[in-house]
């Protein structure tokens, strides 16, 4: 047969060529005969959920000894999830219903996803797919069913992967990831992000597809070629087509380890101007990988991991000692920008207290608490300022889901409040403490002018910008036209920013994925960004882009940008002026002409 060529949405970069793994959910009544016959469907389920929380719990542990912290707390959430009430009370009560235990738990799980999914925001869309990742996982305990893994090296092909799933694939044979659902923030693009394989989502057609070129090939594997920064599937290519793939794939190779030549440079345009990059940690383990990856600091240390998974706040000295961790690995020449945390209704957290939300991630949440409670953000400042005097540094701190003026006033008195209980006691303070606000609020992108007076910098979440602008839920596929953070009224929302800090002489960072997107970076820098802050796996490619390119170039491109009328459009001028510069830096790496060493801007 003719080769089947598809297009998706381009997730994570690399290219991959290998037989495919077909992934499909099991069928809840497939092993209904393995079924607990104890007669008690409560116990059942509830000794079920509690294995699907031990393994989940063991499978973080496995996924941190590989290095992979952030990855960890996709499952250790799942873990808590596994034990969620609302969750087990449904199942349980659709079982003394009559329907089977694994039937009622795939229902309830079904119903729970449906009703997050509804809410239209990204981070529910995501914990959709892990609702019904862990009904999945304690189905197949309660029917004892094997979960069905690749058997080699293959290009995983489902509607949607399940994170437990993609993690639990042995190592080396998961070569990369095609989806006819998902999203660039599923967790299971992000796991392949970690991975350094390829990811390809919300291609159409897929499954049919793969399913009629399966029966075409009969009982032979059915092989496929992906590219991740193209979005291109091909299944079943010719020899001609897959070596295309694979000379690709040794292209990817070189210029990966021409980018990471780069490291031991200053981060700048090719004229030199420079660029400050520094990397997103989700925890203490995540240091040494951003210091190798030669980050200059940390623009957003995530502090979930402290205040979830537990039953109570985390003491004052607990966050002391995180907080202390990261800032003397970074030492006082890398600034680590500590985020307070962002957490409210939309997790599962029981010593808040709040109650029910119909749509929590826009609820009471983050700075939003201390309105009602300044307890718990003053805590955490208080922890701030004594991490910065017992490691010798000055803390940066900011705040997110910051809308008003009122919020930042709020900031800044719990900050001071925090300062001057330490003081009174006569314990340890830092002299200083600078301090910011996420801009991913429109509101707060219209105020820029304002709040820019009243803080030290800006910091941009480019993620949350972009659906709240397009009122596009970025774990819905069918609105991919709409989630790309370089639609030109993102870029436009972005350059009005940057001018409301520089009247007020404040610098502005972005910490959002187009930070660590080369293309994003490119742009973000045109419009005159300071700071990029991204995962350390994509700073070496941000590296090379902004190294190709000068000054004036970026310059002209981001002028181009916001007056385009599309992120596609964008995407093209991008990419352009980006393979100007890997031609460039490719041609004087075989030349062996080192470019000259970066001045300062």
């Amino acid at each position: 047969m003719n080769a089947i060529r598809l297009e998706g949405t381009a997730a994570a970069p690399g290219v991959a060529v290998g037989a495919v793994w077909r992934y499909a959910p099991g069928d809840p009544g497939a092993g209904a005969e393995a079924e607990t016959a104890s007669g008690d469907p409560a116990a059942a389920i509830r000794s079920a959920a509690d294995e699907a929380a031990r393994q989940l719990e063991a499978l973080a542990e496995r996924v941190r000894d590989l290095g992979r912290p952030d990855d960890a707390g996709i499952f250790e959430a799942q873990a808590l999830m596994a034990g969620d009430p609302m969750l087990l009370d449904e199942a349980i009560r659709r079982a003394e219903e009559g329907e089977r235990p694994a039937a009622a738990v795939q229902g309830a799980a079904a119903e729970a996803a449906a009703m997050l999914a509804g809410l239209e925001d990204e981070l529910l869309a995501a914990r959709a797919a892990d609702v019904r990742d862990v009904g999945a996982r304690i189905v197949r305990i309660l029917t004892g069913t094997a979960l069905d893994l690749p058997e080699g090296p293959s290009i995983a092909v489902a509607d949607d992967l399940p994170p437990s799933v993609t993690a639990e694939i042995p190592p080396g044979f998961l070569l990369g990831v095609a989806l006819a659902g998902g999203s660039r923030t599923a967790h299971a693009v992000i796991l392949a992000r970690g991975l350094g394989i390829p990811a390809i989502v919300g291609v159409e057609g897929l499954l049919g597809a793969a399913d009629a070129a399966q029966e075409e090939v009969g009982g032979a594997d059915l092989v496929a070629a992906m590219d991740g920064e193209s979005g291109e599937v091909v299944l079943d290519p010719g020899p001609t087509e897959a070596e295309e793939f694979r000379a690709r794939a040794v292209d990817l190779a070189g210029r990966r380890a021409r980018a990471a030549s780069l490291r031991d440079r200053p981060a700048a345009t090719r004229d030199g101007e420079r660029v400050v990059l520094v990397a997103n940690i989700g925890s203490p383990g995540d240091a040494p990988r951003a210091l190798e990856a030669r980050a200059e600091g940390v623009g957003l240390f995530r502090t979930e991991f402290l205040f979830m998974k537990r039953q109570t706040p985390p003491t004052e000295a607990e966050q002391v000692a995180a907080y202390r961790e990261v800032l003397e690995a970074f030492g006082p020449e890398r600034p680590v920008v500590i985020r307070l945390a962002d957490i409210g209704g939309d997790k599962a957290i029981p010593y808040l207290g709040l109650p029910a939300e119909a749509n929590p991630f826009l609820g009471v949440r983050a700075i939003r608490l201390a309105y009602g409670s300044r307890d718990l953000l003053r805590t955490q400042l208080r922890a701030i300022w004594r991490a910065g005097a017992l490691a010798a540094v000055t803390p940066h701190v900011m705040a997110p889901m910051v809308a008003t003026v009122a919020d930042v006033e709020l900031l800044r008195s719990l900050r001071d409040e925090a300062r001057d209980g330490l003081l009174a006691e006569g314990a340890p303070c830092a002299a200083g403490m600078v301090t910011g606000i996420m801009i991913e609020i429109p509101s707060a992108a219209i105020l820029a002018p304002e709040l820019a007076l009243l803080i030290d910098f800006f910091s941009i979440g480019t993620n949350d910008l972009t659906q709240y602008l397009l009122a596009a839920d970025r774990g819905n596929a069918a609105l991919g036209a709409l989630q790309d953070a370089l639609h030109p009224a993102v870029l436009r929302t972005i350059a009005g920013v940057v001018r409301g800090a520089d009247a007020a002489g404040i610098p502005v960072a972005v910490c959002g994925e187009l930070a660590g997107d080369p293309a994003g970076a490119a742009v973000l820098v045109g419009l005159g960004v300071d700071e990029l802050s991204a995962d350390a796996g994509s700073l070496d490619g941000v590296r090379e882009a902004l190294a190709g390119a000068t000054r004036p170039e970026l310059d002209a491109l981001a002028a181009a940008a916001v007056a385009a009328g599309d992120a596609e459009t964008v995407r093209g001028l991008a990419g352009q002026l980006l393979a100007r510069g890997l031609e460039r830096l490719a041609a004087e790496a075989g030349a062996g002409r080192p470019r000259a060493a970066a001045g300062r801007g």
